[in-house]
């Protein structure tokens, strides 16, 4: 893919998943829980028979992070278009490196019309989106940017930190175990795309660990 089209597509993810998490009442939006739900957003795109943005990422130890998506969202706050807030840059000792910590929202009246063409272009993949922000809700505050690590895939320990967790581009998709998991819900009925992401989000939840 051409380096300037990889950057557009993914300046309009950042813009679609902060939409989706506004309209679910979760802005501002902390960067942790940001690159999560980018994660989700991959690992549980086969739910809606769709083709994952990402099937592979570096696992860490304090969960999904993405370089390119952090840079996508540092270039849209660079131009206007998101506001960042409470900026830090943090030594995370059990990743063993540095990281932007901020919290994210959209300048909507800027982006409207860039999120009004790809709902237009691409509804199947707007709904999806829109949809697992509106699961990712279910999660409290405290849970946000921890459910990952309860998360099928994420998980496995086949797989140890700095190794690459693969669910599609190489291996199998049968190793996805995130939508295997969200698929096995309920045997024999029949549920929506939309329902199967809502008892997967809800089962995370249920693993994970309230603080306080």
């Amino acid at each position: 893919m051409e380096p300037d089209l990889a950057a557009r597509q993914q300046a309009v993810r950042v813009l679609v998943l902060l939409d989706g998490l506004a309209r679910a009442g979760l802005v501002p939006t902390a960067a942790r829980a940001l690159h999560e739900l980018a994660y989700l957003a991959n690992v549980l795109s086969p739910v809606f028979e769709l083709i994952p943005f990402d099937a592979k990422l570096l696992k860490r130890f304090s969960g999904p992070y993405y370089p390119d998506l952090q840079l996508a969202i540092d270039r849209l706050v660079g131009r206007s278009l998101v506001d960042a807030l409470d900026i830090e840059y943090r030594y995370l000792q059990e990743d063993k490196r540095y990281r932007v910590v901020a919290s994210y929202r959209l300048r909507r009246p800027l982006v409207q019309a860039a999120l009004d063409r790809h709902a237009e272009v691409f509804p199947e993949e707007a709904l999806f989106l829109r949809e697992l922000a509106s699961a990712y809700s279910v999660l409290s505050d405290d849970q946000l940017g921890q459910a990952a690590l309860q998360d099928a895939r994420y998980a496995d320990t086949s797989v140890d930190v700095d190794n690459v967790i693969d669910f599609g581009e190489y291996a199998s998709p049968s190793k996805n175990f995130s939508r295997n998991a969200a698929l096995a819900f309920a045997p024999g009925r029949r549920l929506e795309p939309a329902e199967r992401l809502y008892l997967y989000l809800d089962h995370l939840s249920s693993r994970v660990p309230h603080v306080g």
